[in-house]
C-alpha cells in the first residue's frame, strides 16, 4: 500500500470540510488518525490508555478525547488531545479528511481526523493519560480484519489483532473504513 495513493483516495472520499464541523454536544468526541512511513511501510499510531482512567482503561485507541468548551471545532478537540496525550504537534492544515462519524455502544459520537507523514515527528507519551504506545505496521494489522463475535450482525462490530493486542469498538470501526478505502 502507498500512502500517497491512499491519501489520494482519503481526499477524495472524505474531503475535510471548511470550516471543520462543531455541532457538538457533551456526548462529542475526536480523535486523530496518524498514518505515517516507517521503514518503507505505512504504519498507524495507536495508544493504550492508562489503566487508572475511568473510561475505557487499558484500551487501545487513536490519540483523541472530548470537546471542551475551548475548542473552536472539533478538529482543534483532536490535535488539542493529541498535544496532551503525546506531546505531538500535528499542524492543522496537514489534516486532509475527515472520515464518516463512529458512534460507540455508549452513544458517544467520534469523528476521526486523518493525516498522513513522511515520518512520525518525535513525541513524549503523558503517562496520567498513556500506558503504552503503538506503532504498528498497517497491513499486517489490516490483515487480521474478523467480525466480533458477541454482538448481533447489525452492530458491525469488527476486531483486529497486533501481537496480544485486541484492537476493537470505535477504533477498529475506523481502521475498517481505512481498510475499505485502501482496498
Amino acid at each position: 500500500m502507498d500512502l500517497s495513493a491512499l491519501a489520494g483516495q482519503l481526499k477524495t472520499q472524505f474531503p475535510l470540510p471548511e470550516p471543520p464541523p462543531l455541532s457538538v454536544d457533551s456526548k462529542s468526541s475526536a480523535v486523530l488518525v496518524v498514518l505515517y512511513t516507517r521503514y518503507r511501510q505505512p504504519h498507524v499510531l495507536l495508544i493504550r490508555r492508562a489503566e487508572h482512567l475511568n473510561r475505557h482503561a487499558g484500551e487501545i485507541s487513536f490519540p483523541g478525547g472530548f470537546y471542551e468548551a475551548g475548542d473552536a471545532s472539533l478538529l482543534d478537540t483532536a490535535l488539542r488531545e493529541t498535544r496532551e496525550e503525546l506531546d505531538l504537534n500535528i499542524p492543522a492544515s496537514q489534516i486532509i479528511g475527515l472520515l464518516p462519524e463512529v458512534q460507540t455502544l455508549t452513544g458517544i459520537t467520534i469523528s476521526p481526523f486523518v493525516t498522513i507523514l513522511d515520518s512520525l515527528p518525535a513525541f513524549q507519551k503523558n503517562p496520567e493519560e498513556v500506558q503504552d504506545v503503538l506503532e504498528i505496521p498497517l497491513l499486517p494489522l489490516l490483515s487480521t480484519h474478523h467480525r466480533e463475535m458477541g454482538y448481533p450482525i447489525e452492530k458491525n462490530m469488527v476486531a483486529y489483532w497486533y501481537l496480544q493486542n485486541r484492537v476493537w469498538g470505535a477504533t477498529a470501526k475506523i481502521l475498517h473504513q481505512i481498510g475499505k478505502t485502501a482496498s
